[in-house]
């Protein structure tokens, strides 16, 4: 028999992931737990983060041996190139 979702009344579809059942609605996207299953999540999350590696120390900035300002210094710099990618978390790839 098929779970419908508490906010729209529609076909609700189950599936598992890492072990944690999750139900999401067809219609509205909504991602339903059963009880237990956010503690789960959580814990998930932690181990993950803590297997990933440390951030690496910030280093000093070395002493700049030329003159500050000049033509240009009136800009901001940065803002060019590709910008950089964000590292996704369990939670994003649990709901991929």
């Amino acid at each position: 028999m098929p779970i419908s979702c508490p906010k729209c009344q529609a076909e609700m579809r189950t599936y598992e992931r890492n072990g944690i059942h999750v139900d999401q609605c067809t219609e509205c996207r909504g991602v339903f737990l059963d009880r237990g299953e956010l503690e789960h999540l959580i814990t998930a999350e932690a181990q993950w983060s803590a297997q990933q590696s440390p951030a690496p120390a910030p280093t000093s900035t070395p002493q700049q041996s030329y003159p500050q300002g000049g033509y240009g210094s009136q800009y901001p710099q940065g803002g060019y190139g590709k910008p950089s990618k964000k590292r996704r978390g369990f939670l994003e790839e649990l709901f991929d």
